[in-house]
């Protein structure tokens, strides 16, 4: 399909032979929370007045756009503002967050040829209603193209969900095993626990965006140490918080703790005689994050001398 377009240039291709797109994993379904990208596929071929495939120029590659089918408006490209609860896409892939598991089959193919091109996109969205998603591409004359609905893989539909939200349940904190060696006065041993999300029997990995208002800490009623306090870890990081910490961090066996997705507390125990001395508990603080789908955490964090044990709640 043509769209009327006055721009001058020079054409060196009369129609479209090939314009189609489509999901690359099969799924047609994204978290609309504005960091989870769908990866889409599109194919373009040309050909000349003589129905023979010729080449496209850069300029014409770079100019396909995605477009919204029902308004005919191009999606917003390569920007981010969360107060807008529209769709868009970039050109480069968030290797932080993962796509949904396919929710039906891979239909669409690359098919061989000289001049067939690909690009591929990743779709996010804000948006509660589903797009119809339709490909234009501008000609160096300026003209400009819409893939047809009518033809296969002309469009795509693309359906939004809710951002997931779990219950208290299915978040929990568990001890593992740490070693820290320290030779400054401040720490006598550490301990070690990790944050868990079970969905489905599956162990949901955190990301991005780690906040934590502050550290963590308490007296000790234990003569043998000078007060306790927490350091958390998240993403082989440590987490972002809004107050300094003066005693020693043991980012060593946080790291570790903390790689691959995990969110991780290191409690430390102040040596007696040192300068780890808590004058004001604060024992609980606010906790975000991301998970690897793109969906927002916010828990509250705390720590009790009853049974020296970090524990979390939504």
């Amino acid at each position: 399909m043509e769209l009327k377009n006055n721009e001058p240039g020079v054409a060196t291709w009369s129609d479209l032979k090939t314009f189609k797109i489509f999901s690359v994993s099969g799924g047609n379904q994204l978290y609309r929370n504005g960091y989870q990208q769908l990866k889409v596929k599109v194919v373009v071929e040309v050909e000349d007045w003589l129905w023979g495939s010729v080449a496209l120029s850069q300029s014409e590659l770079d100019s396909i756009v995605l477009v919204d089918a029902l308004t005919g408006l191009a999606l917003t490209k390569d920007r981010h503002r969360e107060d807008i609860k529209d769709w868009r896409y970039t050109e480069r892939e968030d290797s932080r967050f993962r796509q949904l598991p396919p929710n039906g089959p891979i239909q669409g193919s690359v098919p061989s040829g000289e001049f067939v091109y690909t690009k591929d996109f990743y779709v996010t969205t804000r948006s509660d209603t589903p797009i119809d998603l339709q490909l234009c591409i501008t000609r160096a004359d300026g003209k400009k193209f819409l893939s047809s609905k009518a033809s296969e893989f002309g469009s795509l539909v693309l359906i939004p969900l809710a951002p997931a939200v779990y219950r208290s349940e299915q978040y929990s904190v568990r001890t593992i095993p740490a070693y820290y060696s320290s030779q400054s006065p401040d720490i006598a041993k550490v301990e070690g626990f990790v944050l868990e999300l079970i969905v489905d029997q599956q162990r949901m990995e955190f990301v991005a965006d780690f906040y934590m208002r502050t550290h963590l800490q308490i007296g000790s009623s234990d003569n043998r140490y000078s007060g306790y306090y927490v350091v958390g870890y998240g993403d082989g990081r440590a987490i972002r918080t809004s107050a300094y910490l003066s005693w020693e961090r043991p980012d060593a066996v946080g790291r570790n703790l903390s790689e691959k997705g995990v969110v991780a507390f290191v409690l430390a125990f102040g040596k007696k005689g040192g300068p780890v001395w808590v004058r004001e508990n604060r024992n609980s603080a606010a906790l975000e994050m991301r998970d690897v789908f793109g969906n927002f955490h916010q828990l509250r964090v705390g720590i009790t001398e009853e049974t020296l044990a970090v524990w979390v709640a939504r």
